[in-house]
């Protein structure tokens, strides 16, 4: 199978090969109920037992930072094709969750993207995370306007019904 997020064009941002395995690897449902990414559990060497609930848990094995090494220019570009990555990833795995498991509760990814002060220069770092609605379990973030360090950006399962479209055919810079 190959993978599910496009290949862009030599000049916009490029899918990194970790994330694309991700989406390839698909989803899974554990015995506690919690949804985990295939290749994230695979190499999580946390304890499911250290989590009181399953929103934890599942926020814990599928969080990872975006990576960032191949982006190159100025700070506040690498902030948006680190978003645009993000986005497409985000897309990409919620996408293939309901391809897999079309019955599966309603799940959210979260992206966020902050400024690091570094030798008095913002460096834009970002991180995903994904998560599922349980019963008694308050959400992961219980007010998305009350974040102030940095963006967040919630992508509901709802919204991933359709594939990426095709990469377009000439770069798109912001």
């Amino acid at each position: 199978m190959g993978s599910r997020i496009p290949p862009r064009p030599a000049g916009s941002v490029q899918p990194c090969r970790r994330l694309s395995l991700a989406v390839d690897e698909g989803w899974t449902r554990d015995d506690r109920g919690a949804w985990l990414l295939r290749r994230f559990l695979a190499t999580y060497s946390g304890s499911p037992d250290a989590f009181t609930d399953l929103t934890g848990y599942e926020a814990a094995v599928n969080g990872r930072g975006i990576p960032d090494l191949d982006l190159t220019g100025p700070s506040r570009s690498r902030a948006a094709d680190l978003a645009r990555r993000g986005v497409a990833f985000s897309l990409a795995a919620l996408y293939r969750l309901n391809e897999e498991h079309p019955d599966h509760p309603a799940a959210v990814a979260y992206l966020t993207i902050s400024a690091v002060d570094m030798d008095d220069e913002d460096v834009y770092v970002a991180d995903i995370t994904f998560v599922t609605v349980h019963d008694g379990e308050p959400p992961y973030v219980k007010d998305l306007e009350q974040v102030t360090t940095g963006a967040i950006l919630a992508i509901g399962s709802a919204e991933c019904r359709n594939p990426l479209p095709p990469a377009p055919t000439a770069p798109v810079r912001a």
